[in-house]
């Protein structure tokens, strides 16, 4: 009778171990109502979540985030680990700001600052997403002083990567970060102008950003690939929209079924999420979704049908 409830244990023991290492990591934006858009966080769906962003002033102190702690105290509460994700595209122009404070004059005092900034609201880690100009000469020497600073404290660091800047990526840094979150979207909109209207993350595009970062030199086991809960409107003046996935599902009937609706409203829908997410499976580690905000409720919910195919996997 023993045998049997060993076996039963094991494999429990097994799927448990299996199911923990792939990730879902959720960014979230800390605009247009923080409180309110942590309270709508599907924690049960997710591991880790992103706080996007703190920047970092002209005296090096970052931003300070009001009801972070509470974030942090409902995402541990369902056993998430929450980070803060330092950077973001350059839409505030704080480019300079970085650059002087990850060269060789500042950067230990920086990495100080965001120990004790981890320290204070109770994040488990942070995530680099410096992006295109933000990136300076000191990027690979700041990630290693950092990493010297995080470990001792048991905290992760992670990034948010791109191929198309990922020459200013130094491929010797990449050992550093506990994980990484491949971009694989915006192949077209406002970055990419110049390719006119068109999908900006079709599955090709993820196949492709998976391969090059593998060849790269990520491992599988730290490879984590983002997928987008929004989409692209074009217009005949050239002028493009972002749109929230759940903006798109609510105007257009039938859409969570496909990538496209409109003349040039492209998107992910559910099959394709699905998709993505079982190539996750199979040459990654985890998902990383920008972001959760954007997500519709419900059968049409993204998250939703990711999370089931996860599950299903198991």
């Amino acid at each position: 009778m023993q045998q049997p409830i060993r076996l039963v244990v094991i494999f429990c023991l097994i799927s448990s171990f299996a199911s923990a290492q792939f990730r879902v990591v959720g960014y979230l934006n800390t605009w247009n109502d923080f409180p309110g858009n942590v309270r709508s966080v599907d924690f049960s769906k997710i591991t880790h979540l992103n706080i996007a962003f703190a920047e970092v002033g002209t005296r090096g102190d970052l931003t300070d985030i009001g009801g972070l702690p509470v974030a942090v105290k409902k995402a541990h509460e369902h056993s998430v680990r929450v980070l803060i994700s330092l950077g973001g595209a350059d839409l505030n122009g704080t480019s300079k700001n970085w650059k002087k404070f990850t060269d060789a004059g500042h950067v230990k005092d920086l990495c100080d600052r965001i120990v004790a900034y981890l320290n204070k609201n109770g994040l488990d880690g942070v995530d680099i997403d410096l992006e295109g100009n933000i990136i300076g000469q000191q990027y690979g020497n700041f990630i290693k002083t950092l990493s010297e600073k995080l470990r001792p404290a048991g905290k992760l660091l992670t990034a948010a990567v791109a191929t198309w800047y990922e020459e200013q990526i130094p491929a010797s840094c990449l050992a550093y970060f506990d994980f990484v979150n491949i971009m694989s979207f915006d192949l077209t909109g406002p970055g990419n102008a110049a390719a006119g209207p068109g999908q900006h993350a079709p599955y090709s595009l993820a196949v492709e950003d998976l391969a090059f970062w593998k060849k790269k030199g990520v491992p599988k086991e730290k490879m984590g690939l983002g997928i987008p809960f929004y989409g692209y409107g074009f217009n005949a003046n050239s002028a493009i929209d972002e749109i929230e996935y759940k903006d798109i599902v609510r105007k257009y009937p039938g859409a969570e079924q496909k990538d496209k609706v409109g003349h040039t409203i492209y998107y992910n829908g559910i099959p394709t999420i699905a998709q993505k997410v079982r190539l996750a499976l199979r040459e990654a580690s985890g998902i990383m979704i920008w972001q959760l905000t954007g997500d519709a409720a419900g059968r049409w919910s993204l998250l939703t049908a990711a999370d089931s195919v996860i599950k299903f996997s198991r």
